[in-house]
């Protein structure tokens, strides 16, 4: 138990940050750590290092569905399919240096972005019309009556830069004691 209490704590926070998120969508609507967890995990660890950021978001969708009155549908495949774009685009980035991992992690936050919003467009049915002008309404401002996709975009490119950071920083930081720590194990 002593060994999964970190794992549990932080799986409880982030639930609690997309829970914060949905409760607070206006002002903090998108402004989460999925994106770097995945970008991250995925670079840094490989496919394990996505298996927690997996499971939290499935999780914590349809606590936050509800809380936004979002239907629980296909329209989860739009966020998985901008989450396995981050993923296919962190593996260019595995053993890269600090500095161009967390530029990979900018760019997969603008792909997301991109496929997601392209994706609704293409899917929703209030997008009656499908023209390049109804694609950049939902890349800019979105549907009448919700917050303007650029604050989602924005709100996600702060949140991207944030949490890589924070990420790229704990695993340099751990790393060299992680490598310490098992050299003492051996002497």
């Amino acid at each position: 138990m002593q060994r999964a209490l970190p794992v549990i704590v932080f799986i409880l926070v982030l639930i609690s940050a997309r829970i914060i998120g949905a409760l607070n969508s206006e002002s903090l609507g998108n402004l989460q750590p999925f994106g770097s967890l995945f970008f991250c995990g995925m670079a840094l660890f490989g496919s394990r290092g996505v298996i927690l950021a997996s499971a939290t978001w499935l999780i914590s969708y349809p606590i936050t569905s509800i809380i936004q009155g979002y239907p629980m549908g296909l329209e989860i495949l739009v966020p998985i399919i901008g989450f396995a774009a981050m993923v296919g685009l962190a593996n260019f980035f595995k053993r890269s240096s600090p500095l161009k991992t967390f530029t990979g992690s900018l760019l997969a936050a603008v792909i997301f972005y991109l496929i997601t919003n392209a994706l609704s467009w293409a899917l929703d049915p209030l997008y009656a019309t499908k023209s390049f002008t109804t694609l950049g309404q939902a890349l800019w401002t979105g549907l009448p009556g919700y917050a303007p996709t650029w604050l989602f975009f924005r709100n996600a490119m702060i949140a991207q830069a944030v949490f890589s950071g924070v990420f790229l920083a704990a695993t340099r930081t751990i790393s060299p004691y992680s490598e310490k720590k098992a050299a003492n194990a051996y002497s």
